[in-house]
């Protein structure tokens, strides 16, 4: 992923789809996130203590917002 400033601000609460280099990806709702050391990490609406996700912004194509109908 290019080197920007991470707006992921305007995705809280909203479901979006983050795609991998290899072209996998991952499709959910959060709730807050914080950023460190070149990492994104997501708490997903079911917050517990074992279910954030640590994404290394290296390894992201693209974070868009997913619709759900």
């Amino acid at each position: 992923m290019e080197k920007q400033e991470i707006f992921m601000e305007n995705y809280l609460d909203k479901y979006i789809k983050v795609t991998f280099l290899d072209n996998l990806h991952v499709i959910g709702m959060y709730i807050s996130y914080y950023s460190f050391n070149n990492t994104i990490v997501i708490m997903p609406e079911e917050d517990h203590d074992d279910t954030r996700l640590l994404i290394p912004l290296s390894a992201v194509r693209t974070i868009e917002p997913w619709p759900i109908d």
